[in-house]
């Protein structure tokens, strides 16, 4: 019989795992959900277990990866756990055992810990110390763990001041929507991203927020690291109805326009203070009633000036895009912005609070002589604009 090697191996390098040969035989878990074992535990101690990346080696659909992960849980191999954190309650872990664990007692210790967020973990660690990482966070990626950040911090040095502040303006508006994981590692991973990326992921978040469920959303930094907006079913993907609005941009004013095109809704209430005022003479109700309108007459456009007050996002429908679609970029300090303020003033409508540099605005005819008439055609055009799209309903 010849004793010639039926099993070669190649030449060992920095990238392979030990695991032991009964996570391949033990014959209660299904070939996939072995396949899913042996693949977690090929992983760095902090691995982050993520549906999408799991449908995506696997190529299997999101029930089918549950049901594996169910099946490691069922025999022992894995188990969640919950987190403290000052003395809270955080994040559900998941922890994966290279031997099975007994069902009714922890009787073995963890090799592979597997986190649901990108922070170190927080467990007990096992008596063998595991191989030190260089970076914790940047798990998920077919990269050394620096990778990542060295990325990041080289796009950042290679970016201008103007583009560094609106890349980092847009991360702030993105971040107020997920509010899972730690901000930093989620900051790196957006600054590592290209242009054309972070414009896709700020469109398609707010869909993919409605389509995942609440246990398969991930931390910010592993969701932006493996472009989780892409795990969506195409059909989904291809035709988001809302997104998020920047201050000052297209959308944001056209939206704000058409609002404050409509009849003032917002009831004008008068308190005893008031009316004190104006007893005394030291106001009119003429002027209150107009200021108080200015404030709250606009219940939509009071709320977009709230959220960009505080930060956060402000997210519509996009149904408005096309409209606003030739919109143009109006310095803050010309005379034609000064002319679109004069324009809300003689409609009796607040103007923009802190506005950016730039803000856009309905194109203006270059020609034009008189900026007040122009900018009052140019509105004209806009809200036919979206009267005939049949999107005339922003308010």
């Amino acid at each position: 019989m010849s004793q010639e090697s039926t099993i070669r191996r190649g030449v060992r390098n920095a990238r392979y795992a030990a695991i032991p040969n009964h996570v391949f035989e033990d014959d209660r878990l299904s070939m996939e959900a072995r396949w899913l074992l042996s693949y977690l535990l090929s992983k760095p101690d902090n691995w982050t277990v993520v549906i999408g990346d799991i449908c995506k080696r696997g190529n299997c659909g999101r029930d089918k990866a549950r049901g594996m992960i169910r099946e490691l849980e069922t025999h022992g191999y894995a188990e969640r756990e919950q987190q403290r954190a000052d003395g809270k309650f955080g994040a559900s872990v998941l922890v994966i055992f290279d031997e099975p664990r007994a069902q009714d007692a922890a009787e073995s210790d963890s090799v592979a810990f597997v986190p649901q967020t990108d922070l170190p973990s927080t467990a007990t660690p096992s008596p063998v110390s595991p191989s030190p990482v260089k970076s914790a966070p940047s798990n998920n990626l077919d990269l050394p763990n620096t990778d990542s950040y060295q990325a990041s911090a080289g796009a950042e040095e290679g970016l201008k001041r103007s583009d560094r502040k609106k890349i980092e303006r847009d991360f702030t508006l993105w971040y107020a929507t997920w509010k899972k994981g730690e901000v930093g590692y989620a900051r790196n991973a957006w600054f590592a991203m290209s242009d054309e990326e972070r414009a896709e992921c700020i469109e398609r978040t707010p869909l993919y927020l409605r389509w995942a469920k609440a246990d398969d959303i991930p931390a910010a930094s592993v969701f932006l690291k493996n472009r989780g907006w892409r795990d969506m079913p195409e059909e989904l993907a291809a035709a988001p109805t809302r997104g998020i609005a920047k201050v000052c941009g297209k959308l944001w004013m056209g939206t704000r326009l058409a609002a404050l095109s409509k009849e003032p809704s917002g009831r004008v209430i008068f308190t005893a203070f008031d009316e004190r005022e104006i007893a005394a003479g030291r106001a009119s109700r003429e002027a209150l009633t107009h200021s108080k309108r200015l404030e709250h007459g606009w219940p939509l456009v009071t709320a977009m000036r709230d959220l960009a007050r505080r930060k956060e996002p402000f997210i519509t429908s996009l149904a408005l895009l096309p409209s606003v679609a030739e919109f143009r970029q109006v310095k803050s300090d010309s005379a034609l912005f000064a002319a679109w303020a004069d324009l809300h003033e003689r409609h009796g409508w607040p103007f923009i609070e802190h506005p950016h540099d730039y803000v856009w605005f309905p194109a203006v005819d270059d020609s034009a002589g008189d900026l007040n008439e122009a900018v009052e055609d140019a509105l004209t055009v806009f809200l036919s604009t979206i009267s005939e799209a049949g999107n005339d309903d922003a308010a």
